[in-house]
């Protein structure tokens, strides 16, 4: 039995929840900022449906947020996004149409690159397979591909797609069901016409056991993918491999990235103009998931780790995400806070969206905490980017009573 089951069906939590009072973010913010984060941002909160799972990019000019939603059929999900400017303008206020295909488009994630943004989800619209499908976006918001471009798609089961780009051309990884194996990590790369230009996929992970969750960036003329890997009989582990601009694969034994030997999973990874910062949750005694991360630089060995030590609280920290801009980097995750209270579904839990501030240009690494969503009633998914004076944190939040696409504005002290 594989550790990661696909179960053939999404199971959708519409529920109605107790609303929380919400705490003033300018009494919580930490050293790490020079002034506390702004107000929310309401990116895209409409009545009765949930907007929720958002990503997001930074192209140079504004950010582009895209989220899944159930606003044309409350039974699917489908792809919408919204230009958001620096100042956290949101300039499309009712969401642009990405992808309206039949069945469910969720897990997504968005890249810029070559002049474009490219967004890949999870597909359902064969009704058989979960299969990997993407469309290009214009920095105006027009979508170049309606009917989505075919990444992933035919037999076996194709789920977490993830993408990087290297400025000219993207990388897509997955986890796709192997028979044999268990679940494997695959990519192939698209070109800026929304081409796939690899025939036959990288097959980036398929050992024994099961590789999932992948996550990849793009930094000194390497693409690294990391993931969560179960080895038959083993504890679990980070492992990664570095693909080029071509599409080879560097590393033909994955390199293994966490040294603990509690639960790792759910990496994250960035590039800091120097070194790669990758993170993940990790269950430590006496049950408490932390974020460890590690620092992995070049060397003519190959790759060189350096432990990153990121603040532990007595609360679980969950999905953790980063982005850096140079050596300053932001870690994002979601912070437990239901302890003592019963626990039967996502109306009962109650999570911060918490953060460190990384600052990889001293020694030894400086690092500050900020609290950017307090306690609020489902507080999932935080995601992040980076505009060069700011970060802008976008996550899912219940305090309307259904998923809304949520924002905000942090600035890293100088």
């Amino acid at each position: 039995m594989t550790m990661f089951k696909e179960s053939g069906a999404l199971l959708l939590f519409l529920m109605v929840l107790t609303i929380m009072p919400r705490h003033d973010p300018a009494q919580a913010w930490a050293g790490g900022l020079n002034e506390p984060p702004g107000e929310e941002i309401q990116i895209s909160v409409l009545k009765g449906t949930e907007e929720e799972d958002p990503v997001i990019a930074w192209n140079g000019k504004n950010y582009m947020v895209v989220w899944q939603s159930n606003r044309k059929n409350p039974d699917d999900y489908n792809i919408y996004g919204s230009r958001v400017s620096p100042n956290g303008t949101v300039l499309d206020p009712q969401g642009i149409p990405i992808s309206t295909a039949f069945s469910n488009q969720i897990f997504l994630d968005l890249a810029w690159g070559g002049g474009e943004y490219l967004a890949v989800w999870q597909d359902l619209r064969s009704r058989h397979h979960w299969e990997i499908y993407g469309a290009r976006i214009r920095p105006d918001g027009t979508v170049l591909d309606a009917q989505g471009i075919p990444i992933a798609v035919g037999e076996r089961n194709h789920r977490h797609p993830q993408v990087a780009s290297d400025g000219k051309t993207f990388l897509v990884v997955w986890m796709e069901e192997n028979p044999k194996t268990g679940w494997d990590v695959a990519g192939v790369r698209i070109s800026p016409e929304g081409t796939v230009l690899d025939r036959e996929r990288l097959h980036l992970a398929e050992t024994q056991g099961d590789q999932a969750y992948p996550a990849v960036a793009w930094g000194n003329d390497r693409y690294l993918v990391v993931w969560m890997d179960g080895p038959p009989g083993a504890p679990l582990k980070i492992s990664g491999t570095r693909v080029t601009a071509a599409g080879a694969v560097v590393d033909a034994h994955s390199l293994t990235l966490s040294r603990s030997l509690g639960g790792p999973g759910y990496p994250a990874v960035a590039w800091s103009g120097r070194q790669f910062v990758v993170v993940w949750a990790d269950k430590q005694p006496p049950g408490i998931n932390t974020i460890p991360g590690v620092l992995i630089r070049s060397s003519p060995k190959g790759v060189d780790l350096e432990d990153l030590s990121l603040p532990r609280s007595a609360n679980s920290h969950f999905l953790p995400s980063v982005v850096c801009q140079g050596e300053r980097c932001l870690v994002v995750w979601e912070e437990d806070q239901s302890q003592g209270r019963p626990m039967h579904g996502i109306e009962d839990i109650i999570r911060d969206v918490r953060g460190s501030f990384v600052d990889l240009s001293r020694a030894p690494v400086l690092v500050s905490e900020v609290m950017i969503s307090p306690k609020s009633v489902g507080n999932h998914f935080a995601k992040a980017a980076a505009d060069g004076d700011h970060y802008l944190v976008v996550w899912k939040d219940y305090q309307t009573g259904t998923a809304a696409s949520l924002g905000r504005l942090v600035t890293h002290a100088r």
